[in-house]
């Protein structure tokens, strides 16, 4: 227990320090992790790293589940509700079936099920890996939803798929009608209890106004929507989904704030810690797995891993461009001058992660060996491997794609015009607010007390309101990127942090002089960060 503590501390160590090495870079971090963990797999001094599937699908995948569903507008999601459909479960079976059939025509020995089994096993992109890598690319915010929206989803197809080919495998028999009754009740049944549960526990809650507590259910509640629904034969991960949406979306805004500015600060940096370790573990396990399966051939297993890899990517580009073609309105507007180049990114954006390396370590011992390695070892190393390949590749290839394309450009103006709106909302709540207060002003008449009150407000908003229409002002008509903009925000910001400086030295000369206590000195300092907050962009 304790080295298995170490261990995870010692990932988190690498992860803060090669995070802070390579902040500016564009590469993003997670393929740094990758690459970082097969090279110390390498290193005859580093001892194996055994991946935990249990911990990764049980405890690691119901967290990232829920995050990235709380933090994501439903609404957005909802608009493109038709091609993550047809990535979540089209895309997954005819990948599966696909895989299935290139395999067993490499490896016949290996039987049909356990064919299937890889196949659903890599059939999913893998959301961890698709939202760490847009962290550091700006793709355009619909094609982001299509590929988050992907993500979410379709691990549930990809596990009712690998359980039914599993349990195919393990009895010898298998049913058709009997696994697609399977899959709709799962997928039924997922979704309505993710709404029932959703619904309960946001309203529970909304009663709960201790901070702490609060974080406590916060922290609970995916595995409420994730824990049964697996015991009961579910995936659980279409609940989780759901359950996320529904907190995120329609609950969250009636939280308290104190539980909200936590919240923001907490759950990104989990999940960021959790998904660094999944990618460090990928690449950490590459050595010690590899040793498995050594007696095959390096030449069969480059073929086995280069025909396994092309399969999918061919076949994502297959199946995407087939839909673009056949149903248009399914993927993109007749109108769309870039869906050509959209659908090309999508099926290129199809970076497999470290679930589907859990599920193959899921898999039992088989009893079964081909030129005398175990078949589950040499499922792992393949699915291992595509991971691997999947990610390096497509994943720094991504920017140049973008460039290439022109798409990086309508980001930035995604970017630009999501800014815009931003101030102009600001200066449409701060005109709200000084109406409410000339009112208010008007109603309470000549009571001097209020009155001072009322017009300290008055003019704070007022200076707030020129502010932001300078900001707006500065803005050209040509939708150009706003860096000088920026700049000059930068500028105005400064004068406020001198002055907030200066109160903070002032405060921590208080406290060092033991004229205010630990718990008055960290309410002022947060005061002032907020005041920081409010008055910046």
């Amino acid at each position: 227990m304790t080295e298995h503590v170490i261990t995870y501390i010692l990932l988190l160590g690498i992860i803060i320090a090669l995070g802070h090495l390579f902040q500016k870079s564009t590469i993003p971090l997670s393929l740094m992790l990758v690459i970082f963990g097969m090279v110390l797999s390498f290193v005859p001094w580093i001892p194996t790293v055994e991946i935990d599937p249990e911990l990764i699908l049980n405890v690691f995948l119901p967290l990232l589940i829920y995050q990235i569903s709380a933090f994501s507008s439903w609404r957005d999601i909802r608009k493109q509700i038709l091609p993550i459909a047809s990535l979540s479960i089209g895309h997954v079976v005819f990948i599966t079936v696909l895989v299935a059939c290139v395999i067993h025509t490499l490896i016949p020995q290996m039987g049909w099920p356990l064919a299937f089994v890889l196949g659903a096993i890599i059939s999913p992109p893998d959301d961890v890996a698709i939202v760490s890598i847009c962290e550091k690319i700006r793709i355009p915010e619909r094609i982001f939803n299509i590929l988050e929206g992907e993500g979410m989803f379709n691990d549930a197809a990809a596990l009712i798929l690998f359980r039914v080919a599993l349990a195919a495998a393990i009895t010898h028999t298998f049913y058709f009608m009997h696994a697609l009754s399977a899959f709709l009740m799962i997928i039924v049944g997922e979704t309505l209890y993710g709404y029932l549960i959703g619904t309960l526990i946001g309203k529970i809650r909304l009663k709960i106004k201790n901070t702490i507590l609060h974080m406590i259910a916060g922290m609970i509640t995916p595995f409420i929507a994730y824990i049964p629904v697996v015991m009961l034969g579910g995936t659980g991960v279409l609940a989780t989904a759901i359950v996320g949406f529904l907190i995120g979306n329609k609950y969250s805004v009636r939280f308290t704030p104190e539980y909200r500015i936590i919240g923001m600060a907490i759950w990104p940096a989990l999940a960021f810690a959790i998904e660094g370790i999944i990618f460090l573990l990928v690449g950490l396990d590459l050595h010690n797995i590899y040793l498995h399966i050594s007696l095959i051939s390096a030449e069969k297993l480059v073929l086995y891993v280069s025909s396994i890899v092309a399969t999918v990517v061919l076949g994502r580009f297959i199946w995407v461009f087939g839909s673009t073609l056949l149903f248009p309105k399914i993927f993109f507007p007749h109108h769309d001058k870039t869906k050509y180049r959209n659908a090309f990114l999508i099926s290129w954006a199809g970076m497999r992660g470290g679930i589907s390396l859990a599920a193959a370590l899921a898999i039992p011992t088989l009893y079964f060996q081909i030129e005398g390695v175990d078949l589950r070892d040499l499922l792992i190393f393949l699915v291992l491997s595509i991971i691997i390949v999947t990610l390096v590749i497509q994943g720094l290839t991504l920017p140049f794609l973008l460039r290439k394309f022109g798409l990086d450009v309508i980001g930035e103006k995604e970017k630009y015009d999501e800014h815009l709106a931003e101030l102009h909302a600001r200066v449409q709540m701060i005109g709200t607010v000084l109406e409410w207060l000339q009112q208010y002003k008007n109603e309470i008449g000549h009571e001097k007390k209020f009155v001072e009150e009322v017009d300290l407000h008055l003019h704070e908003y007022e200076i707030l309101l020129k502010k932001y229409k300078k900001r707006i002002a500065a803005h050209d008509k040509k939708e150009q990127v706003f860096h000088d903009e920026r700049r000059e925000v930068r500028a105005s910001t400064s004068l406020l942090m001198q002055i907030i400086k200066v109160e903070k030295k002032e405060l921590l000369h208080l406290w060092r002089q033991e004229k205010i206590s630990l718990r008055t000195r960290n309410k002022l300092l947060a005061v002032l960060d907020h005041h920081m907050q409010r008055f910046s962009i």
